[in-house]
């Protein structure tokens, strides 16, 4: 509950001065009016001064300035829980702060208001040291997703609009521009740990996003991979473009490394030491050391420091080789995926292939970066029959 009172300062020349006291939540504040006035004037008990006739004007300020400082308190503690000592004193200064500025002998500093679009770039100018730019720049794409949906679909994107009705409309946009599924999923995603940083920040109090209902969306991709023989006969396939067969052996050195494109341009010839390869990955800033075939000593030494396009260039001129070896009819088995292969196809290679050769999950989970075995075996790709072949030999089947 707050109270507030008038009262006259010491008498200057038959003049006062009426300054408040304002107390509200065990804070006393002592406030000028800069209201001068008569001292024979001051009425204490009506909180007036008379003849009412005579200092209209001067009650009508009075007035003004008890009915700004009550209803400025409605405002900033209109909340029913519990206030800490910090936030009732941030809170009296903030009210203090208003009251200078409403008797003009302060300039009003208009803070834009942070929404959940302009909160898209603070988020990535917050993490910018401890994520991974690749990671970072996805945002970007959210933010343009979110900003063309509210233009086109006329729903507005605020921190308060985010709940079921939005994550229905915008699913369903999202799927008329066709997209797949685990790429709505990733931007829900990346929506989600935007509305828990703003929650934490003080933004919003909207915690829809966390309900049961506003899921991300996950559909398990067969991914395909090659095989050894797949990949040795894709490193012989003649190529007279230049820039594609450049492309085709680093695409067959990543096979061996199992490294993903952002790692692609650490790599040269200076980081073999003894028939290892040492590199620090972009996605964890982790080092990692990987044993080599002498086919990737013999790519590095053809091209010393790589150097590779943009991701969806790289991943064009990749979809490019793979239909020439389609058309060729390179290999056997199952033709069509070399349609399917782009950069990530790497390592889904190395992995799985290292598991069939024999090699142990945890030492294959040391260079992949995965944390889990269940999440490695998610990721390989290898049938039953493939499992079979692998586990034949063990003495256990003897």
């Amino acid at each position: 509950m707050a109270s507030l009172k008038f009262y006259p300062h010491k008498e200057t020349n038959g003049n006062t001065l009426i300054l408040i006291t304002f107390t509200f939540n065990h804070v006393r504040l002592r406030l000028s009016t800069g209201i001068s006035i008569p001292a024979i004037a001051w009425d204490k008990d009506d909180q007036k001064a008379k003849p009412l006739k005579d200092y209209a004007e001067q009650n009508k300020e009075l007035r003004n300035v008890y009915k700004f400082l009550l209803d400025k308190y409605d405002e900033l503690f209109s909340t029913k829980s519990r206030l800490s000592k910090d936030e009732v004193a941030k809170k009296s200064r903030e009210l203090k702060e208003s009251f200078r500025v409403f008797m003009g002998r302060k300039a009003q500093i208009i803070i834009p208001e942070t929404t959940l679009l302009s909160f898209i770039p603070i988020f990535q100018e917050r993490y910018k040291n401890r994520l991974n730019p690749g990671h970072l720049s996805h945002y970007n794409s959210l933010k343009t997703h979110l900003e063309e949906f509210q233009a086109k679909k006329g729903f507005p994107i605020t921190f308060e609009t985010i709940g079921k009705d939005f994550y229905i409309k915008f699913t369903d946009y999202l799927q008329e521009l066709h997209l797949k599924p685990n790429t709505i999923g990733s931007h829900i995603k990346r929506l989600k740990r935007l509305m828990n940083e703003a929650l934490e920040d003080n933004l919003t109090s909207n915690q829809n996003h966390n309900k049961r209902d506003f899921k991300v969306v996950k559909e398990d991709v067969d991914t395909v991979y090659l095989t050894e023989n797949e990949i040795k006969v894709l490193y012989e396939m003649p190529l007279e473009i230049d820039s594609k067969r450049r492309i085709r052996d680093i695409f067959v050195l990543m096979c061996y490394t199992g490294l993903r494109h952002s790692d692609w341009s650490k790599v040269s010839k200076d980081n073999i030491h003894e028939g290892k390869l040492y590199v620090r990955t972009q996605k964890t800033n982790e080092p990692v050391i990987i044993p080599i075939k002498p086919l990737v000593t013999e790519i590095l030494e053809r091209y010393g420091t790589i150097q590779v396009p943009s991701l969806q260039k790289t991943n064009d001129a990749i979809r490019w080789i793979g239909e020439k070896a389609f058309e060729t009819k390179l290999g056997t088995g199952n033709l069509k995926k070399w349609l399917q292969i782009r950069t990530h196809t790497v390592r889904r290679s190395f992995a799985t292939n290292a598991y069939l050769a024999g090699i142990p999950m945890i030492d294959i989970m040391q260079i992949t970066g995965h944390r889990t075995t269940a999440s490695f075996l998610r990721y390989i790709r290898v049938t039953k029959f493939e499992t079979a072949e692998k586990l034949k030999g063990h003495p256990f089947f003897s």
